[in-house]
């Protein structure tokens, strides 16, 4: 009965993976349009080897989930680049932050921002919106929009997650707690902070 349960969750933990490549593609597919035409892009996105102030360590980026064969690049259009990066925290391995995004030339902002939430909502395992979408400024007028909402993997845990779309990056970031089994464990106002957090550690200007 534990090893299912367990099972389970590994299982889930696997779908914020995945999903998070699927929900790049949903976004990426309108990051047509807009931006610098005479030159790169003024933001691009990295992955480094911490975030959030060292509480979640780089456990695999866009060339090592490459190797697992979670990919969007091919689908990508041309002049943008997707990143794509897990995260362990750093006092439990199990608890994990997925990073699907990418930079280039974002003609519509707000259609990649629901696109990139739709294909969540819509990718492997359709995860159940068990709260939906509102719009968190955890830094304030000066820092990112994010909008955010929890949603029930199909193991059973809950997981939030917050995006951004800007006029030259956008991402989503997932956070999977095996340990959070009901929606009242999520909280959400918090997750949103960390976000704000990693949109500063992994945007780099030009």
């Amino acid at each position: 009965m534990w090893r299912s349960r367990s099972d389970a969750l590994n299982r889930a933990s696997l779908v914020t993976s995945v999903a998070g490549a699927a929900v790049a593609v949903a976004g990426a597919l309108l990051l047509l349009g807009g931006g610098d035409d005479e030159g790169g892009p003024a933001t691009r996105l990295v992955t480094p080897p911490a975030v959030a102030g060292g509480a979640y360590r780089l456990v695999a980026d866009t060339a090592a989930l490459e190797k697992e064969g979670i990919t969007v690049q091919p689908g990508m259009p041309e002049g943008t680049v997707s990143v794509l990066a897990r995260y362990a925290r750093a006092d439990d391995p199990k608890a994990t932050l997925s990073l699907s995004g990418a930079y280039g030339r974002v003609g519509d902002p707000g259609a990649v921002l629901d696109g990139m939430l739709k294909g969540l909502e819509e990718g492997p395992g359709s995860p159940a919106v068990v709260s939906a979408r509102h719009v968190l400024t955890p830094d304030g007028p000066q820092g990112p929009s994010l909008t955010c909402e929890v949603v029930r993997l199909d193991g059973g845990a809950y997981a939030p997650a917050c995006a951004w779309a800007e006029t030259s990056d956008a991402a989503l970031l997932i956070a999977f707690d095996p340990r959070k089994t009901s929606a009242s464990a999520v909280d959400e106002t918090a997750f949103a902070k960390i976000t704000a957090t990693v949109y500063r550690d992994v945007r780099r200007t030009g």
